[in-house]
């Protein structure tokens, strides 16, 4: 877990509002970050393949000829 604000707490010791809610957002910042590094992995991979051009078979088809 990177450096932060949050501190560890003994299991008897009760979190004020305010840490509480510290806590979930450094936990809500991480998960946002971990969300956009793996959305940037998914279209790298995406973007490496051979993927064939959607809209020209989209025009090619015989229902946009009608």
């Amino acid at each position: 877990m990177s450096k932060g604000t949050y501190k560890k707490f003994k299991p008897y010791t009760s979190l004020t509002f305010d840490e509480y809610w510290l806590a979930q957002d450094e936990l809500w910042d991480i998960s946002l970050k971990e969300s956009k590094k793996q959305k940037k992995e998914r279209k790298s991979k995406l973007n490496d393949k051979d993927v064939p051009d959607v809209q020209e078979r989209i025009r090619d088809n015989k229902i946009s000829e009608e």
